[in-house]
């Protein structure tokens, strides 16, 4: 068995597209993350409902914007809406094995074989593979199975990467920017270039 570390933490987590948009807009504006987390805790900037859920917020979005790099923050306000929720997905992948593992084992492979929908079994088949040969995993709670089977199921609908269809979800794949592949390729993040290029390849 492996003794990997995976995280379950993004039960908890949404893909709160617009907030990282709206970090990443005020790093550009030069805005630092001290001065970002100011206005979260003094003026609420991204809207939460709660002082813990807005501390939620302002971490999620640091974390993601901040893995993207400078490079990246700049050119994600000249890509269009599909693409800016497919680069909010890979900072999530960035700082994510697990889903990571998912998108290359699971939807990949998928795309690869021209069978163009996911199902319930298909997530559920995943973490009972990790459960099989991961140490961590295999201490996990059912509980924690089918939430994150839902939250990985939201992301990629926020993605855009599959839309809902009576019991199945249909994979939808997107033309990913030429620039966004180029910058993997130049971070050396070879395993979520090769996500993205199946994905346009697909589409």
């Amino acid at each position: 068995m492996s003794n990997k570390v995976y995280s379950a933490g993004l039960v908890s987590q949404r893909f709160w597209f617009y907030e990282i948009k709206q970090y990443i807009e005020m790093l550009n504006d030069g805005k630092t993350d001290k001065e970002i987390k100011q206005l979260s805790d003094e003026i609420n900037v991204f809207g939460a409902v709660s002082a813990s859920r807005a501390k939620e917020i302002f971490n999620a979005a640091r974390r993601r914007a901040n893995v993207l790099g400078k490079e990246m923050q700049e050119l994600f306000q000249k890509l269009n809406i599909d693409n800016q929720k497919i680069v909010t997905l890979i900072s999530v992948l960035m700082l994510n094995d697990l889903l990571l593992e998912f998108m290359l084992e699971v939807y990949q492979v998928k795309l690869q074989n021209g069978i163009m929908q996911l199902s319930t079994t298909d997530y559920k088949a995943f973490f009972s593979e990790k459960q099989r040969t991961n140490d961590v995993v295999a201490e996990w709670k059912p509980y924690t199975y089918n939430r994150l089977g839902s939250a990985y199921k939201n992301y990629l609908l926020e993605a855009g990467l599959i839309r809902e269809n009576g019991n199945v979800d249909v994979i939808t794949p997107k033309l990913i920017d030429s620039r966004v592949i180029a910058w993997l390729k130049s971070i050396n993040r070879l395993e979520i270039t090769e996500v993205a290029i199946t994905i346009t390849g697909g589409a």
